[in-house]
């Protein structure tokens, strides 16, 4: 996970070490002078096998296996670099670099304790800020946040002007909640760089959570001036207008983000919100599709997903709710839009019951839910487990629909009276002319009796 901004790997195999290789045996240095070489010209290969030729005749020789090492490394045989840095610090304890590139081995495969620990062994040794750039980064991709400061406390006191230094010490300060502290490294490092728009931007969120809004809106307007063909000084300025519920600077905002043609997943997004609003399903078609181009989510599908539902185009509908389950096979809102709406279809019913069963399953407390697992065990003609589910639903809900549904399973099972009660009850939120007429067919079935 990478949080920050400076360039960790500026220094990738690099070197720590300035130790100069010592031997009693001319041959030995002769070797090492040749596989120098070939690494210098890019024959790696070649000059891996001099510096393992090199410890042949002088195998104690750390510095050699840390040539090796990072080479392999270079290489990804991160397996390989692994045991020769490890065999490297075991005959000599003293040198930081064997610690520092075994840590990199280990970050690069995701052993983010290890990694931690011995670069941290390697620092200790001798400071070197590029490893303690990537220490940052170890931590902060942990979430030891209040060590990742520490160590960019470290690397501040030794670059005290490096504006981007206080920027990534003012984002982990966030989200330590330390935000009297987080505003003052962000105004250092606006001092240090004012045009760093990303600075403004964050002081600017700073602002927002404060309830300062009108530094808010300063903050992110400088932003938009410094760098006016990013959006992102548009997103956060358009959403803090909605919730304060100004409309109509959202709307001038979004007029000028358009016609500078912002490629932003949100603007459009708000876009083709608005027009759904509207009904206007086929602008919000265009706007949803838009932000898919620039930046693909499951909630963007959905929503483009329900907006062709409302135009009728349910092929369609059904092609985005399924990529929605690709991207994420526990999107239960997805799992249970599209298994209903095969229900309602009749068609994929033993799918649509898998679909609806998992969505109950990852959010057993929706109503919503619960009444598309009983009408999905009505459409098997399982009556009991409809009867189970759609009970359950209607204690969590009051919604028509269930009461819809109810009636009808009591209905199939000639329990007339019950049905006419539920299909009442629905008919007093929300009346239908179908609802009145399996009334009065239930009413009919009564009588003959």
């Amino acid at each position: 996970m990478k949080l920050f901004y400076l360039a960790v790997f500026a220094i990738f195999l690099a070197g720590c070490a300035s130790v100069q290789v010592e031997t009693t045996r001319n041959t030995a240095r002769s070797i090492y002078i040749q596989g120098l070489l070939y690494e210098v010209d890019g024959d790696l290969d070649n000059a891996l096998l001099q510096y393992t030729r090199s410890l042949e005749k002088n195998p104690q020789n750390s510095f050699i296996y840390g040539k090796i090492g990072k080479i392999l490394l270079r290489e990804k045989k991160y397996a390989e670099a692994e045991k020769i840095f490890l065999k490297a610090i075991s005959i000599d304890k003293e040198e930081p670099g064997n610690y520092l590139n075994l840590g990199l081995t280990y970050y690069y495969t995701k052993s983010y304790e290890k990694a931690i620990s011995y670069i941290e062994k390697g620092l200790k040794i001798k400071e070197f800020p590029s490893y303690r750039m990537i220490l940052c980064d170890l931590y902060a991709s942990i979430g030891k946040y209040e060590k990742a400061f520490e160590s960019y406390a470290i690397l501040i006191k030794e670059y005290p002007s490096n504006f981007l230094l206080y920027y990534n010490a003012g984002l982990l300060l966030v989200k330590l909640n330390r935000e009297k502290e987080a505003e003052q490294y962000f105004l250092n490092a606006i001092k240090f760089q004012p045009v760093f728009f990303k600075s403004y931007l964050e002081l600017g969120s700073l602002y927002e959570k404060q309830n300062r809004i009108e530094d808010a809106i300063q903050y992110y307007g400088r932003a938009m001036e410094i760098s006016p063909e990013d959006p992102s000084g548009y997103e956060r300025m358009i959403e803090l207008y909605i919730k304060q519920g100004n409309w109509k600077e959202a709307e001038n905002l979004l007029t000028k983000a358009i016609k500078k043609n912002l490629q932003s997943s949100m603007i459009n997004q708000i876009l083709g919100s608005i027009s759904f609003e509207n009904k206007k399903y086929f602008d919000a078609e265009i706007y949803y599709k838009r932000a898919l181009m620039i930046k693909e989510e499951p909630s963007l599908w959905f929503n483009l997903g329900i907006i062709y539902d409302r135009m009728g185009n349910k092929k369609e509908m059904e092609k985005c709710m399924r990529r929605v389950i690709e991207l994420d096979k526990n999107h239960h809102l997805a799992l249970n839009y599209l298994g209903y709406s095969f229900l309602l279809e009749d068609k994929n019913i033993d799918e649509a019951l898998k679909m609806i069963q998992k969505a109950v399953k990852l959010d057993p407390d929706n109503g919503a839910y619960l009444d598309s697992l009983g009408w999905a065990y009505y459409k098997k003609g399982n009556y009991k487990m409809a009867e189970k589910f759609l009970n359950m639903a209607k204690e969590k809900e009051t919604d028509p629909e269930i009461f819809e549904h109810l009636g009808y399973l009591y209905y199939k099972k000639n329990d007339n009276i019950r049905a006419i009660y539920w299909w009442a009850r629905a008919q007093e939120i929300s009346p239908k002319k179908e609802i009145s007429q399996m009334i009065e067919k239930a009413k009919l079935s009564i009588h003959k009796k």
